[in-house]
């Protein structure tokens, strides 16, 4: 499952890799990011992925705003927008009970397994632990707008262990609460 929640955010990734400080800079990075949200993701598109259609849509949306429009305000938060967006895909897809995680999860369990409850309480939690993870990341591009010394290497470093944190209790978790689930049978 790892593999491909990490495919799905691959445009994410390359968006926040490439960004830079420059217009041109951040004109690439959705282009980029937009142009492989459809190449890669194509596959969980006809599927209807949460994940894909969201990260398509926030593509879109950033295509029209920055470079079409070019609304600055926009562009000057696009951060803050786009681990919004990460966090809305998320939270809604708790509030609507279909977790973004739980569509990678089926394809590699048996469908006989689909509504287990520990397969979908697991699900949930990891798709909650992403919300918070963005949600972090929003509140990390806040900070950095209200004080400025956080700017720099620091704030590059820290940023990105939230998802890091993300990555690491997404390959950990479901094993870990597998095991304490079958132990708390016996």
């Amino acid at each position: 499952m790892l593999k491909e929640v990490i495919q799905s955010f691959l445009p994410w990734i390359l968006f926040f890799m490439l960004a830079g400080n420059t217009q041109q800079q951040l004109d690439t990075a959705i282009i980029v990011a937009a142009v492989t949200s459809i190449v890669f993701e194509l596959k969980s598109l006809k599927k209807g992925f949460i994940l894909s259609w969201g990260t398509l849509i926030f593509f879109i949306f950033m295509i029209v705003a920055v470079i079409l429009l070019r609304n600055q305000w926009v562009a000057k938060f696009s951060w803050i927008f786009s681990n919004g967006a990460l966090a809305i895909i998320a939270w809604v897809s708790i509030i609507i009970r279909k977790p973004f995680t739980i569509q990678y999860a089926k394809e590699q369990v048996s469908k006989d397994k689909w509504q287990h409850p520990l397969f979908l309480k697991i699900n949930y939690l990891l798709t909650a632990v992403w919300g918070i993870v963005f949600l972090t990341g929003i509140g990390l591009h806040v900070i950095r707008i209200y004080f400025p010394a956080f700017d720099g290497w620091s704030y590059e470093v820290i940023s990105y262990l939230p998802s890091v944190f993300g990555i690491w209790f997404t390959t950990w978790f479901p094993d870990w609460y597998k095991e304490r689930y079958m132990k708390a049978l016996k």
